[in-house]
């Protein structure tokens, strides 16, 4: 599982940041705020009282619509980028933050544009975690970088040249893989809203790139 989430990471990574000399790269650029409020499943019994969780997550992104590379057109023309967030669990005194990288990868669903499936994995480091003395009753993590993941399903409700807001629903785990017990580990199920920033985007570049090729 290790070496996988290892491929994985490194595999987005690269193909978000590749270099390459075609005009279609910089009018693909997003940012994307985004805001997520849901529920923190106990981990374990006597799990800690949670009040609602809360995450902000600030994503840098490209979509490759109009990426002539051959990769990009093999893989339906995905959207990659790097997550950057801020979780609260909903209980600071025992379960602390995660602030969490993950590069992601999305993809559209149901053959639609408004649908977007969007999975990621990365790491988090835990302000808080598992002490027999100080924090027993949360034996979620006993490290303080743990695997992250992430799986949201997000519907485009309104779309503009440079902002396209949607809202989701969706999974989020971190985990440090047995690295270090105790290891229950976070589960969560949240909602989100974020607006897809597209500040360089243009209507006059959109199929010339692939055209060309």
């Amino acid at each position: 599982m290790k070496k996988q989430l290892t491929i994985f990471f490194v595999f987005v990574f690269s193909i978000t940041f590749a270099q390459t000399e075609t005009e279609w790269k910089t009018a693909a650029f997003t940012f994307t705020p985004e805001i997520l409020a849901g529920l923190t499943m106990e981990s374990n019994d006597g799990f800690p009282d949670t009040e609602f969780q809360k995450q902000l997550i600030l994503s840098f992104g490209r979509n490759h619509k109009n990426n002539p590379q051959e990769w990009a057109q093999r893989l339906k023309r995905p959207t990659t980028g790097l997550s950057i967030g801020v979780t609260d669990f909903g209980n600071l005194d025992s379960l602390g933050i995660a602030i969490t990288a993950m590069p992601y990868i999305e993809y559209g669903a149901f053959g639609s544009d408004r649908w977007k499936l969007l999975t990621a994995m990365g790491a988090s480091y835990f302000t808080k975690k598992f002490d027999p003395e100080t924090n027993p009753k949360n034996q979620a993590v006993t490290t303080d970088i743990t695997w992250a993941f992430r799986m949201y399903l997000f519907y485009q409700f309104w779309e503009s040249e440079k902002v396209d807001w949607r809202v989701g629903l969706g999974y989020s785990h971190h985990s440090n893989g047995h690295m270090r017990l105790l290891n229950q580990g976070y589960n969560s199920f949240l909602v989100s809203l974020a607006a897809d920033i597209k500040p360089f985007s243009s209507e006059k570049i959109s199929n010339q790139s692939i055209a060309a090729h």
